[in-house]
């Protein structure tokens, strides 16, 4: 009984340390360069990459995720099945977008990063916006959707209560964007929960949030 508690409670710590290393930059409010700038989305994909790098090295020296399929995701390119299934993402995460503008609309509420946007042309920002969505995706859905769901499931949690950790988490480390922004990205993150549980893949759900980001993006800064 003791070994299996030193080893669920030694898992425990190093899935928080990982987060922690992972997300420092938003933790810790590090200072970056002038929101939805070039240098920001440059700066984005940088930071994400060597996110899903970091986060793959972790999973590699874990037995625990010895046997996740997620793990080797990146040796190949996404199939047509998995295309397929990130165009559905995209398309129900927009559908939500439009619940979510027509509540924002009617509380009030409004995101505060975009508040600081002076607003131009989205278009010239497009090779950027693109780039840095696709980062973004991946990091997320593979941090939240994966390994840190399998992660505490391996360590003993029950799989649903995981899965709650999992999109508590990821809607407070939206702390940025004010409540309606934290609410918002929970919902997304339930939403992504649940598809994941119904068999998508890292591509499909990492593909679909980057087309639903960047066109929100496109959307918000034109």
């Amino acid at each position: 009984m003791s070994e299996l508690f030193v080893k669920r409670f030694s898992t425990y710590i190093a899935i928080f340390l990982a987060y922690i290393a992972v997300w420092a930059d938003i933790i810790f409010s590090i200072p970056e360069p002038a929101a939805f700038s070039v240098v920001w989305f440059i700066v984005s994909a940088l930071k994400n990459t060597v996110r899903i790098v970091f986060v793959l090295y972790i999973a590699s020296q874990m037995s625990i995720f010895t046997a996740r399929r997620w793990r080797q995701a990146f040796e190949h390119l996404p199939s047509r099945p998995e295309l397929h299934r990130a165009l559905a993402v995209m398309l129900l995460s927009l559908g939500c977008a439009g619940i979510g503008m027509a509540a924002s609309w009617l509380s009030g509420l409004s995101n505060p990063l975009f508040l600081q946007y002076q607003h131009g042309s989205g278009l010239i920002l497009l090779p950027f916006i693109l780039v840095s969505s696709v980062s973004v995706g991946y990091a997320e859905e593979l941090f939240f959707r994966f390994f840190l769901i399998d992660g505490l499931a391996e360590a003993g949690t029950p799989l649903s209560t995981a899965a709650i950790v999992s999109i508590l988490i990821f809607g407070l480390s939206h702390y940025t964007q004010g409540i309606f922004g934290i609410a918002f990205a929970g919902l997304l993150a339930a939403f992504y929960t649940s598809l994941r549980f119904r068999g998508y893949g890292l591509h499909s759900l990492a593909l679909g949030h980057a087309l639903y980001d960047a066109i929100v993006l496109l959307i918000a800064l034109a």
